[in-house]
């Protein structure tokens, strides 16, 4: 009975470790070339196992499904597995991102994923000197795509620094035009999101 009861125990503790040592996660790996703006179908998906840790969310997990109407928002290679910010909905494949200048210590308050309202001060043009019309409201819930890190590489000349900021494919002539004539451009958090305003 003794070695009975021996031999049950190893058989459970072998199968205990081997189920403990499976702890891979089930996620996409692109079947073929996924193009930006390409809608993505599970035709278009593999699903494989592989063993992440601490990266598991890092990339789209397989096991819920593809939801419809998904789009490529980046370019991901033939087998590569296919991370999670890679894929959205329609309208973030055609949404741009445009890189805006505003004060240094305004970028420094901004955070990626910060919504915010764009506001633009125009050249005032019957002036000789620099003078700036009233401000109007430009872009309403555009996101915070990427600030300038201190020191970073984002200057824009003699106290500016770019934010870049993700809008509407429509808007982006509109934002590009008042960055080219040179507009003082404002970014408002919109209520409840951390951070401050930049102009």
């Amino acid at each position: 009975m003794v070695g009975v009861l021996l031999v049950l125990l190893s058989v459970l503790a072998g199968a205990w470790v081997i189920a403990a040592a499976d702890d891979s996660t089930g996620v996409y790996a692109a079947k073929g070339p996924l193009l930006p703006g390409q809608k993505v179908s599970d035709a278009d998906l593999v699903v494989v196992s592989v063993q992440l840790d601490d990266a598991a969310g890092a990339y789209t997990d397989a096991s819920a499904g593809l939801e419809p109407g998904t789009y490529a928002l980046r370019a991901v290679a033939a087998g590569e597995l296919v991370p999670s910010a890679a894929l959205g909905s329609a309208r973030e494949a055609k949404d741009k991102t445009v890189a805006v200048p505003i004060d240094p210590a305004a970028s420094a308050t901004l955070k990626v994923g910060t919504v915010v309202d764009v506001w633009v001060s125009r050249r005032d043009p019957e002036e000789a000197g620099v003078r700036y019309l009233d401000p109007q409201l430009l872009l309403e819930g555009a996101v915070v795509a990427e600030v300038p890190s201190a020191g970073g590489g984002l200057d824009v000349g003699v106290g500016r620094a770019a934010v870049s900021v993700v809008v509407p494919e429509s808007e982006v002539g509109a934002v590009i035009s008042s960055v080219d004539q040179e507009a003082r451009i404002t970014l408002v958090p919109a209520p409840g999101q951390r951070g401050g305003d930049g102009s």
